[in-house]
Protein backbone atom coordinates (compact mmCIF):
# COMPACT_ATOMS: atom_id res chain seq x y z
CA UNK A 1 0.00 0.00 0.00
CA UNK A 2 0.95 3.21 -0.92
CA UNK A 3 -0.16 6.76 0.42
CA UNK A 4 0.41 9.84 -1.79
CA UNK A 5 0.76 13.11 -0.43
CA UNK A 6 0.87 16.86 -1.61
CA UNK A 7 3.69 18.72 -0.96
CA UNK A 8 3.82 22.42 1.07
CA UNK A 9 3.85 25.83 -0.42
CA UNK A 10 6.18 26.52 2.98
CA UNK A 11 9.23 24.81 4.17
CA UNK A 12 11.54 24.68 7.04
CA UNK A 13 14.54 23.14 6.33
CA UNK A 14 15.19 19.61 8.89
CA UNK A 15 16.31 16.44 8.62
CA UNK A 16 15.95 12.86 10.21
CA UNK A 17 19.02 12.61 12.78
CA UNK A 18 21.01 9.76 11.32
CA UNK A 19 19.21 8.46 8.89
CA UNK A 20 20.71 8.38 5.05
CA UNK A 21 19.27 10.73 2.11
CA UNK A 22 17.60 9.15 -0.75
CA UNK A 23 18.94 10.21 -4.13
CA UNK A 24 16.04 12.49 -6.27
CA UNK A 25 14.46 10.22 -9.00
CA UNK A 26 13.97 12.50 -11.46
CA UNK A 27 17.39 14.11 -12.00
CA UNK A 28 17.22 15.02 -15.63
CA UNK A 29 13.77 16.10 -15.49
CA UNK A 30 14.56 18.79 -11.87
CA UNK A 31 17.63 20.08 -13.59
CA UNK A 32 15.22 21.14 -16.72
CA UNK A 33 12.70 23.00 -14.74
CA UNK A 34 15.21 24.35 -12.65
CA UNK A 35 16.80 25.94 -15.74
CA UNK A 36 13.85 27.75 -16.49
CA UNK A 37 13.20 28.65 -12.76
CA UNK A 38 16.48 30.19 -12.51
CA UNK A 39 16.11 32.52 -15.58
CA UNK A 40 12.96 34.50 -13.98
CA UNK A 41 13.40 37.64 -12.09
CA UNK A 42 11.46 38.51 -8.60
CA UNK A 43 9.08 40.52 -10.53
CA UNK A 44 8.24 37.38 -13.35
CA UNK A 45 7.70 35.08 -9.57
CA UNK A 46 5.63 37.59 -8.30
CA UNK A 47 3.37 38.17 -11.37
CA UNK A 48 3.55 34.27 -12.71
CA UNK A 49 2.51 32.81 -8.51
CA UNK A 50 0.18 35.51 -7.73
CA UNK A 51 1.81 35.97 -4.53
CA UNK A 52 3.04 39.29 -3.01
CA UNK A 53 7.10 40.92 -2.99
CA UNK A 54 8.67 39.14 -0.13
CA UNK A 55 7.37 36.01 -1.20
CA UNK A 56 8.43 36.73 -4.79
CA UNK A 57 11.78 37.52 -3.91
CA UNK A 58 12.67 34.90 -1.11
CA UNK A 59 11.27 32.53 -4.35
CA UNK A 60 13.75 34.01 -6.52
CA UNK A 61 16.64 33.52 -3.96
CA UNK A 62 15.87 29.80 -3.78
CA UNK A 63 15.79 29.15 -7.34
CA UNK A 64 19.43 31.03 -7.79
CA UNK A 65 20.34 28.93 -4.60
CA UNK A 66 19.40 25.53 -5.78
CA UNK A 67 21.75 22.65 -5.65
CA UNK A 68 20.61 19.35 -6.44
CA UNK A 69 23.01 17.69 -4.80
CA UNK A 70 22.62 19.59 -1.37
CA UNK A 71 22.24 16.74 1.71
CA UNK A 72 20.84 18.26 4.69
CA UNK A 73 17.43 18.15 4.23
CA UNK A 74 14.69 15.13 4.30
CA UNK A 75 11.40 16.12 2.62
CA UNK A 76 8.99 14.56 5.06
CA UNK A 77 10.38 16.29 8.02
CA UNK A 78 10.65 19.96 5.67
CA UNK A 79 7.87 20.37 4.43
CA UNK A 80 5.68 22.73 6.64
CA UNK A 81 1.95 22.86 5.79
CA UNK A 82 -1.20 22.19 8.01
CA UNK A 83 -0.50 18.07 6.37
CA UNK A 84 2.69 17.89 7.64
CA UNK A 85 2.16 19.26 11.09
CA UNK A 86 -0.32 17.11 11.56
CA UNK A 87 1.96 14.03 10.38
CA UNK A 88 4.37 15.67 13.52
CA UNK A 89 7.34 13.56 12.73
CA UNK A 90 8.78 15.02 15.93
CA UNK A 91 8.23 11.79 18.06
CA UNK A 92 8.71 9.76 14.81
CA UNK A 93 10.75 6.49 15.92
CA UNK A 94 13.58 4.50 13.83
CA UNK A 95 10.57 2.37 12.75
CA UNK A 96 8.57 4.80 12.36
CA UNK A 97 10.42 6.75 9.48
CA UNK A 98 11.40 3.43 7.88
CA UNK A 99 7.90 2.34 7.29
CA UNK A 100 6.98 5.97 5.92
CA UNK A 101 9.56 5.77 3.81
CA UNK A 102 8.67 2.37 2.09
CA UNK A 103 4.89 4.05 1.95
CA UNK A 104 4.69 7.24 1.65
CA UNK A 105 5.03 9.27 -1.47
CA UNK A 106 5.24 13.13 -2.40
CA UNK A 107 4.85 14.56 -5.45
CA UNK A 108 6.29 17.54 -6.58
CA UNK A 109 5.73 19.98 -9.64
CA UNK A 110 9.86 20.23 -9.55
CA UNK A 111 11.20 16.65 -7.92
CA UNK A 112 8.33 14.72 -9.30
CA UNK A 113 7.78 12.10 -7.09
CA UNK A 114 9.65 12.10 -3.75
CA UNK A 115 10.36 9.98 -0.95
CA UNK A 116 10.52 10.79 2.88
CA UNK A 117 13.95 10.53 2.98
CA UNK A 118 14.68 11.83 -0.48
CA UNK A 119 17.23 14.99 -0.06
CA UNK A 120 15.87 18.35 -1.03
CA UNK A 121 16.60 22.44 -1.41
CA UNK A 122 14.00 25.24 -0.69
CA UNK A 123 11.62 25.47 -3.34
CA UNK A 124 8.47 26.71 -3.92
CA UNK A 125 6.29 25.79 -7.34
CA UNK A 126 2.82 24.87 -7.38
CA UNK A 127 1.86 21.65 -9.73
CA UNK A 128 -0.89 24.13 -11.02
CA UNK A 129 1.50 26.89 -12.32
CA UNK A 130 1.30 27.48 -15.62
CA UNK A 131 4.59 28.19 -16.92
CA UNK A 132 6.68 26.81 -19.98
CA UNK A 133 9.15 24.26 -19.80
CA UNK A 134 10.75 24.19 -22.82
CA UNK A 135 8.60 22.66 -25.40
CA UNK A 136 5.87 22.25 -22.84
CA UNK A 137 3.09 24.31 -21.80
CA UNK A 138 2.68 23.73 -18.12
CA UNK A 139 3.92 21.43 -15.66
CA UNK A 140 1.29 18.54 -16.25
CA UNK A 141 2.45 18.58 -19.51
CA UNK A 142 6.20 18.32 -19.00
CA UNK A 143 5.58 15.41 -16.84
CA UNK A 144 3.06 13.81 -18.44
CA UNK A 145 2.70 10.17 -17.11
CA UNK A 146 6.12 10.51 -15.75
CA UNK A 147 4.92 10.45 -12.25
CA UNK A 148 1.88 8.23 -12.35
CA UNK A 149 4.44 5.50 -13.73
CA UNK A 150 6.84 5.71 -10.62
CA UNK A 151 4.00 5.71 -8.49
CA UNK A 152 2.09 2.58 -9.90
CA UNK A 153 5.63 0.35 -10.96
CA UNK A 154 5.07 -2.04 -7.95
CA UNK A 155 1.42 -2.40 -8.68
CA UNK A 156 0.19 -1.31 -5.05
CA UNK A 157 -2.56 0.00 -3.74
CA UNK A 158 -2.76 3.32 -4.05
CA UNK A 159 -4.31 5.45 -1.31
CA UNK A 160 -4.86 9.08 -2.20
CA UNK A 161 -4.23 11.62 0.48
CA UNK A 162 -2.71 14.55 -2.17
CA UNK A 163 -5.30 17.42 -3.61
CA UNK A 164 -7.11 17.35 -6.76
CA UNK A 165 -4.24 19.80 -7.62
CA UNK A 166 -1.83 17.06 -7.19
CA UNK A 167 -3.91 13.99 -8.33
CA UNK A 168 -4.51 15.77 -11.51
CA UNK A 169 -0.61 14.04 -12.36
CA UNK A 170 -2.07 10.86 -12.09
CA UNK A 171 -5.84 10.49 -12.79
CA UNK A 172 -5.71 10.80 -16.89
CA UNK A 173 -3.51 8.14 -16.94
CA UNK A 174 -5.31 5.29 -15.03
CA UNK A 175 -6.06 1.92 -16.24
CA UNK A 176 -8.97 -0.15 -15.26
CA UNK A 177 -6.70 -2.85 -12.95
CA UNK A 178 -5.39 -0.28 -11.04
CA UNK A 179 -6.31 -0.35 -7.07
CA UNK A 180 -6.33 3.75 -6.71
CA UNK A 181 -8.36 5.25 -3.37
CA UNK A 182 -9.53 8.46 -2.92
CA UNK A 183 -10.07 9.55 0.53
CA UNK A 184 -12.45 12.42 0.91
CA UNK A 185 -12.93 14.64 4.80
CA UNK A 186 -16.57 16.43 3.92
CA UNK A 187 -18.46 18.19 6.11
CA UNK A 188 -22.46 18.30 6.22
CA UNK A 189 -22.80 22.37 6.30
CA UNK A 190 -26.12 24.62 5.15
CA UNK A 191 -27.86 21.15 3.92
CA UNK A 192 -24.89 19.32 1.76
CA UNK A 193 -21.47 17.91 1.83
CA UNK A 194 -18.89 19.82 1.24
CA UNK A 195 -15.06 19.83 1.35
CA UNK A 196 -13.43 22.08 4.06
CA UNK A 197 -10.27 23.15 2.67
CA UNK A 198 -8.49 23.65 5.92
CA UNK A 199 -10.42 20.34 7.82
CA UNK A 200 -9.17 18.44 5.17
CA UNK A 201 -5.83 19.21 5.64
CA UNK A 202 -5.08 18.39 8.98
CA UNK A 203 -7.64 15.41 8.47
CA UNK A 204 -5.10 14.44 5.69
CA UNK A 205 -2.25 14.82 8.23
CA UNK A 206 -4.01 13.01 11.26
CA UNK A 207 -4.51 9.92 8.92
CA UNK A 208 -1.18 9.62 7.31
CA UNK A 209 0.52 9.56 11.07
CA UNK A 210 -2.67 7.05 11.75
CA UNK A 211 -1.06 5.31 9.26
CA UNK A 212 2.89 5.40 10.06
CA UNK A 213 2.08 4.77 13.89
CA UNK A 214 -0.06 1.73 13.46
CA UNK A 215 1.99 0.52 10.50
CA UNK A 216 -1.64 -0.08 8.50
CA UNK A 217 -1.08 -2.37 5.15
CA UNK A 218 -4.39 -2.47 4.62
CA UNK A 219 -7.18 -0.90 3.28
CA UNK A 220 -10.17 -2.12 5.46
CA UNK A 221 -7.77 -1.26 8.82
CA UNK A 222 -8.41 2.89 7.19
CA UNK A 223 -11.65 2.43 7.96
CA UNK A 224 -11.33 2.61 11.77
CA UNK A 225 -9.59 6.22 11.45
CA UNK A 226 -10.86 8.68 13.49
CA UNK A 227 -10.37 12.48 14.07
CA UNK A 228 -12.01 16.17 14.70
CA UNK A 229 -15.40 14.05 14.06
CA UNK A 230 -14.30 12.51 10.98
CA UNK A 231 -15.81 9.16 10.17
CA UNK A 232 -15.85 6.42 7.94
CA UNK A 233 -19.28 6.72 5.91
CA UNK A 234 -20.33 3.18 5.05
CA UNK A 235 -23.13 4.44 2.81
CA UNK A 236 -21.10 7.11 0.71
CA UNK A 237 -18.36 5.12 0.35
CA UNK A 238 -17.48 2.44 -2.08
CA UNK A 239 -14.46 0.39 -3.17
CA UNK A 240 -13.01 3.36 -4.91
CA UNK A 241 -13.45 6.33 -3.02
CA UNK A 242 -13.53 6.36 0.87
CA UNK A 243 -15.81 8.99 2.27
CA UNK A 244 -15.05 10.41 5.92
CA UNK A 245 -17.58 12.82 7.11
CA UNK A 246 -18.55 14.62 10.02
Amino acid sequence: MLIILSPAKNMNISNFEKFKFDKPIFINEINTIHNKLKTLNPQDIEKLMKVNQDIGFKSFVNFQNFDINLKNAHALKSYDGLVFKNINTQDFNKQDIIFANNHIRIISGLYGVLTPLTYISPYRLEMGLKIQIENSKNLYDFWQNKIYKEIFKNNQIVINLASKEYTKCITPFLKDNDNFINIDFITFKNGKYKTLATSAKIARGKMTRFIIKNKIDNIKDLKEFYCEEYSFNEALSNDKNFIFTN
